[in-house]
């Protein structure tokens, strides 16, 4: 049973993420994102300003990012659509390959040459500097489909370079929970001063095949539960729960091989829960059902996810970081503008594409914020600082990017 002040603090903050709901609404007025509304709220009720959410507690409340994230693995992979992507696959695919590429070795680069400048990377080594660098690098791939889809519709746009956005958009994130999820595990090794032999891939290899075969069983689980003559409500945190299960069995297989096999091993949710959703999408006949269920309930995952991120930034460290963060954004732009040049340039884009074709990929939002709480919460040696300089980079992406 739960203690009596978990129980209180999940019930004081589902009420401030009612009240974040409500006051984040203040800042669309101004053009900005719902979601700076939402992180700004959240460190205003953090330890930094009214300490409703203290730094010891907020801990406690990780099965809210745990839930968050399963639900925005199944929200990336249920926009990969192959059929509606079949017209522009081939601008799609060069867009997809040069931005990835590009991205993520001008970031990892830069971090790992700016590792100096940071005291929480510069005190790891080479190897942990390589680590932090390659994991930042990766997380600076990762786009926001739904921004992209929010101001497509806005502005009624229709035709080749929209399908190419919408399309690269959506493959990216897709692609990025995987390149994480191997990194990730890379970084672990690294960090820890474990060797990458020949053992360790195939640890590696067999842990994501298992993740894939538990993502065929997920998606079944999915489409036994759309299947089924209920209403969607109850479909929806049906869906939800599974996406979690996969986290907590995780942690499951964590604990258990440590304790008879003598080392930890680890499955990986967020990949259980992409392959999922792709399952649905593509293989079955309840895609629209599916993603009808994800928008409606998008809302009550998203409101606590981001409050809870913000309740977890450090003030301080927020100005701290403020001209490393324009640096890195800055980076992440120029890789950004190359690599979207060299795929139109591939394909021999119209000029005005090639152009303007970085302009789209901007903004980040869920996907980069769930990924760079995973990296967080695995390396805790790495405190805060690594979590807000990454997460002030991101919001300064999300509120440039829609502009």
């Amino acid at each position: 049973m739960p203690e009596l002040s978990t129980i209180l603090l999940i019930g004081g903050f589902l009420i401030i993420s009612v009240a974040a709901n409500h006051l984040s609404g203040f800042f669309t007025r101004f053009n900005l994102p719902l979601i700076t509304g939402l992180l700004i709220i959240g460190i205003l009720s953090g330890p930094f300003v009214f300490g409703l959410i203290t730094t010891d507690s907020w801990h406690k409340l990780n099965f809210i990012n745990e839930i968050s994230l399963a639900f925005i693995a199944f929200a990336a992979s249920a926009e990969l659509y192959l059929k509606e992507l079949r017209n522009r696959l081939n601008s799609i695919k060069w867009m997809t390959f040069t931005q990835l590429i590009v991205t993520f070795t001008l970031s990892s680069v830069g971090i790992y040459l700016m590792g100096d400048m940071l005291p929480f990377i510069s005190e790891l080594g080479v190897k942990g500097r390589i680590a932090i660098a390659i994991l930042i690098g990766t997380i600076f791939i990762a786009r926001s489909p739904a921004s992209a889809i929010a101001l497509i519709s806005e502005m009624r746009a229709k035709g080749p370079f929209t399908q190419t956005v919408m399309g690269v958009t959506v493959l990216i994130d897709f692609l990025v929970i995987i390149l994480f999820t191997i990194n990730l595990s890379i970084g672990i090794a690294l960090i820890n001063d474990e060797e990458i032999s020949f053992a360790f891939i195939s640890i590696l290899l067999i842990e994501m095949g298992a993740s894939f075969g538990l993502g065929m069983l997920l998606g079944k689980l999915i489409q036994l539960i759309l299947g089924r003559r209920m209403s969607l409500n109850v479909k929806g945190v049906l869906i939800v729960l599974s996406g979690y299960m996969a986290y907590v069995l995780d942690h499951h297989v964590e604990i258990e091989s440590l304790e008879y096999l003598g080392k930890s091993y680890k499955l990986e949710p967020l990949l259980i829960c992409i392959i999922g959703s792709f399952w649905i999408t593509n293989h079955t006949r309840y895609r629209a059902e599916f993603t009808k269920i994800l928008k409606d309930i998008s809302l009550y995952i998203y409101v606590p996810f981001f409050t809870l991120i913000g309740v977890s930034l450090s003030l301080d460290l927020l100005v701290q970081f403020a001209g490393i963060t324009l640096i890195l954004f800055l980076i992440r732009l120029g890789s950004i503008m190359i690599g979207a040049y060299l795929g139109g340039a591939i394909v021999k884009d119209p000029p005005l594409f090639k152009r303007v074709g970085w302009m789209p990929y901007i903004t980040q939002a869920g996907v980069g914020l769930g990924l760079t709480t995973i990296a967080a919460h695995t390396f805790p040696q790495l405190g805060v600082e690594f979590s807000t300089l990454v997460i002030s980079t991101i919001v300064l992406n999300q509120i440039v990017g829609p502009p």
